[in-house]
């Protein structure tokens, strides 16, 4: 993968999307047109936005941001901006347990900026040593 940006083209047929039925080793997808309108030959499906949500759409970060949109009543049209995933800095990733003895729940206080925080008990990754 790489940092550049790609686009996507968003194409409506009235109010379905339109996108190209693919297939592949997992299965049955769909894929944005191209941005230059893809292969003029190529088949193509109209999905209203409850078909969409519940349909496999590459690339699927894209399609969120698209589909989250047009569920919020503004659908983008024509190219959208991709960016590769590879390219965002990563989010903490820890493991975490919810304790509960006697009624009560384990947690840990700390304060920050001296206000008091709560976070339940749990092992940040990359601590644990083998």
């Amino acid at each position: 993968m790489t940092a550049e940006p790609h686009a996507v083209t968003v194409r409506f047929d009235a109010d379905k999307l339109v996108l190209e039925p693919r297939y592949d080793d997992e299965g049955p997808h769909y894929v944005f047109p191209d941005g230059d309108g893809g292969d003029p030959g190529a088949p193509r499906a109209a999905l209203s936005l409850a078909e969409a949500v519940h349909a496999r759409i590459r690339p699927a970060g894209t399609a969120e941001r698209i589909l989250r949109a047009w569920a919020e009543g503004t659908p983008p049209r024509g190219p959208v901006g991709l960016e590769d995933p590879a390219a965002v800095p990563p989010v903490r990733v820890r493991a975490g347990a919810i304790v509960i003895r006697a009624g009560a729940m384990l947690l840990i206080r700390f304060e920050e900026d001296g206000a008091p925080y709560y976070e339940i008990t749990g092992v940040r990754a990359g601590s644990l040593r083998g």
